[in-house]
């Protein structure tokens, strides 16, 4: 183009080649527009059943199907009349028109249908060769020594293929996407059965058990994943700021805050009335204390992976009792615990040191003797436990989809934080409401136990002299255990269950020696009997059968159960227990052997006590440091 024996025959060098690439410009563009109206059929609507749960491309959302997908075809257009094969043999394919390819041999024989929803599909690729093209154009008037600011150079006599398909998006497809996501949720939440668990019904017919269960995500829950799919696509597809990307962040997180409110009524109507949920909403640091617990994190991981930033800052709020104020610093924290490797003995001292500060808050619930003990423990029954499971895994799960969506495919934010802002925020909002019936759930199932086991120590067991007895609440515990672990892991998966059932191999012996307190106490009892060696065998067997019955209720895939946790906590109930049963002289030599085993209120409950063969004796343990 520079020579000068070429551009000395123009007058004006800069016109080389201009018209020639103006002409082939004009019929590319027209090539590729003819391909896009061929692929996008603007006059033909798409059928679309605002039901929640439509058959057709169940699991899939509704942009991940057609043969722009991922290779994936559905039998949408198999009422569709296709060609036969002679038109479409490979002679006359050669000398088909583009938009007479597209009808007779690209959807014809991919058994699908021209519809708008494609322009999504082919709206980056069409940007990037736009813009690759205005650059080639840019560069060859450089080289020519065109003149860019001249009218003809920015002429564009007819439309182009990137304005047609943004225009057929903005006036079309969005308006088609917003009313499906806005109504498609709405109509999946005034369902009756709109947050109602799924029951597989094959999930018992399984050879074993134990394996993961699979379980599938409320309808409401579903229906919003489903419907705004297409529009986080668009989120990705359409340029950052412009006059289409906010309307499509406004709609999104209209459909999203009508999510939120009526989880908000559900989350009541399931909570309403419930001791767990009057623990959780005390005025108090319990509902984050909780979060220092390692099953917490075990939870957040599971759901969000383990560089959430929830799941490093309960990690993180081990070392230091707090949370920390940002993700980031959270996610260095992790990031350096991997680098120094896992040290068993200093977990081991968090987990004890979160456990002893969680119960600090439950102590009006270890009080088994005082009056009216117990009135106030309004508890789920399965079917409620069972509702609260399966909307804490829907809405963990749902909020970790729609997290995702927001990510772009390069594995960072969105960088147009300002813009969707208020939408993270609304998501957040779902995993807030998930959060907080994981929470629930596991805080139901300790006031479960807590309610049982403290009929114990007014058990006549205690004091029978002709057999060995277990009380028949224990029995009842150990059977409640198996079957709530089937209503959870059926509703809410092995994950919910996991949690809800967590830190019980801790809770449990705690429960047994704070009965074992109340009997040293001469409380609980009628008349103040003594409690019998049939009595404190009947304790230390109670012990052995709840280990049992909660051992067996999570034994599945992914249990949470500790097995260091819970031997060293039910062998340190079973010597507490066995203190019941020494004379005074082995009650001596023990509490001088294993000062540090008990507190020493603990030591002094006992040399206090009336047991089976000992008299009560308080200035014995007096004696004992001296």
């Amino acid at each position: 183009m520079t020579d000068p024996q070429l551009t000395g025959r123009y007058s004006d060098p800069s016109s080389a080649m201009h018209s020639v690439l103006v002409a082939a410009d004009t019929l590319i563009q027209q090539e590729v527009k003819c391909f896009l109206e061929a692929c996008l059929n603007e006059s033909e609507g798409d059928n679309f059943m605002y039901d929640g749960m439509a058959e057709e491309g169940r699991g899939a959302s509704s942009h991940e199907r057609g043969i722009f997908s991922l290779g994936i075809i559905t039998d949408t257009a198999s009422n569709k009349d296709s060609r036969s094969a002679a038109l479409t043999s490979r002679a006359n394919i050669v000398e088909l028109s583009t938009d007479k390819f597209v009808t007779n041999v690209l959807f014809a024989r991919s058994n699908m249908i021209p519809q708008v929803r494609n322009a999504l599909t082919f709206r980056r690729s069409v940007a990037t060769w736009a813009a690759e093209s205005a650059d080639l154009k840019a560069e060859l008037a450089f080289m020519t020594g065109e003149d860019t600011t001249s009218p003809s150079y920015n002429a564009n006599p007819k439309e182009r293929a990137i304005d047609y398909l943004d225009s057929v998006i903005q006036k079309n497809l969005l308006p088609m996407l917003q009313e499906e996501a806005v109504n498609g949720t709405i109509s999946a939440l005034e369902r009756e059965d709109a947050f109602e668990p799924r029951i597989d019904p094959a999930m018992y017919a399984r050879a074993a058990n134990s394996k993961n269960v699979q379980v599938e995500m409320c309808v409401a829950c579903q229906a919003l994943y489903r419907y705004t799919g297409p529009l986080f696509s668009a989120l990705h597809r359409l340029p950052k700021g412009g006059e289409m990307y906010s309307p499509l962040v406004a709609v999104l997180e209209h459909a999203v805050l009508t999510f939120n409110s009526r989880v908000k009524q559900r989350v009541g109507q399931i909570c309403r009335g419930k001791k767990a949920s009057a623990l959780l909403d005390a005025n108090t640091t319990f509902f984050s204390d909780i979060e220092l617990r390692r099953s917490y994190t075990q939870l957040m991981q599971a759901y969000f992976g383990e560089d959430d930033a929830y799941a490093a800052g309960a990690s993180a709020a081990l070392d230091g009792g707090s949370m920390p104020i940002s993700p980031s610093a959270g996610k260095s924290k992790i990031k350096e615990e991997k680098s120094s490797g896992f040290d068993a003995a200093a977990d081991y001292e968090r987990e004890r040191s979160a456990f002893e500060m969680e119960v600090s808050h439950l102590s009006p619930l270890l009080e088994f003797s005082s009056k009216n003990y117990g009135h106030d423990l309004a508890v789920c029954n399965d079917d409620e436990l069972g509702r609260a499971a399966c909307l804490a895994h829907s809405l963990l799960n749902v909020a970790s989809l729609l997290e995702a969506r927001l990510k772009t495919r390069s594995g960072g934010r969105d960088k147009t934080a300002g813009a969707t802002r208020a939408l993270r925020g609304s998501i957040k909002e779902i995993r807030e409401h998930g959060v907080r019936m994981a929470k629930f759930c596991r805080v139901e199932m300790l006031i479960q136990s807590v309610k049982r086991m403290s009929q114990i120590c007014a058990s006549s067991t205690l004091t029978a002299k002709d057999a060995v007895r277990l009380p028949s609440c224990v029995n009842d515990l150990g059977e409640h255990l198996t079957s709530a672990s089937d209503v959870l892991r059926e509703a809410g998966g092995n994950i919910i269950a996991a949690y809800s059932l967590s830190s019980l191999e801790q809770y449990i012996p705690l429960f047994l020696m704070q009965t074992v307190r109340i009997i040293a106490q001469g409380k609980g009892r009628k008349n103040r009997s003594i409690i019998t060696l049939n009595g404190v065998e009947s304790l230390d067997r109670s012990g052995s059968v709840l280990y049992r019955d909660l051992k067996g209720a999570t034994n599945f895939e992914n249990s949470f159960w500790d097995d260091e946790l819970a031997a060293e906590s039910f062998e340190r109930s079973a010597s507490f227990i066995a203190m019941i049963e020494l004379d005074m002289e082995e009650l001596v030599s023990y509490c001088r052997n294993n000062r540090g085993e008990f507190s020493d209120e603990d030591y002094k409950l006992m040399f206090s006590m009336d047991g089976p063969r000992r008299s009560a004796d308080i200035r014995k343990f007096a004696t004992i440091d001296k």
